[in-house]
């Protein structure tokens, strides 16, 4: 019996080593930068390509988010969507995708660590402090997800900036 807890225990302990991954593995940052909303910091954001070198389209790529506040999931998505219509992104899936983050998007606290990546051939997935929470099975998402930052149409160009390392 207590061989089969021994197993059990390190059985276990494997699992939840498999789940937690390395979302930047293999990647180097470009820049970073801080984003505040009058004089109040949200959150850090880091910017990674391949060489460290950012190029528009050019994958994979992928930003981390330190959050220093805490933010629901709806308020997320509802950041997403201005964006996307600050951005005046117009695709036939736009509300769709809004409500699969439904079930992607967590409630954020302190210290959170969300990374979204986008791999070679442009699919994407979300991690939650290295964990994987999720994914939208579509590579034009993978784009305009990442254009709230990158984009040279983003509504925080001076953030844009030092995330692809042009400030």
């Amino acid at each position: 019996m207590r061989r089969l807890i021994n197993i059990l225990t390190i059985a276990s302990l494997l699992i939840l080593n498999s789940v937690t991954a390395a979302p930047l593995q293999g990647l180097q940052s470009s820049g970073k930068s801080e984003l505040s909303w009058f004089l109040i910091s949200v959150y850090e954001a880091q910017l990674f390509t391949s060489s460290g070198q950012f190029v528009y389209g050019k994958y994979p790529q992928a930003i981390e988010i330190e959050y220093y506040r805490n933010i629901t999931k709806e308020n997320l998505i509802k950041a997403t969507k201005d964006q996307w219509e600050e951005q005046s992104i117009n695709h036939p899936d736009l509300d769709s995708w809004l409500i699969e983050l439904e079930q992607v998007f967590p409630d954020v606290k302190p210290e959170d660590k969300l990374v979204f990546t986008i791999d070679d051939v442009g699919n994407n997935q979300f991690f939650l402090n290295d964990k994987p929470i999720g994914k939208i099975a579509n590579r034009d998402f993978s784009q305009l997800f990442l254009d709230i930052w990158v984009s040279e149409k983003t509504t925080y160009p001076d953030l844009r900036l030092e995330l692809i390392g042009e400030q």
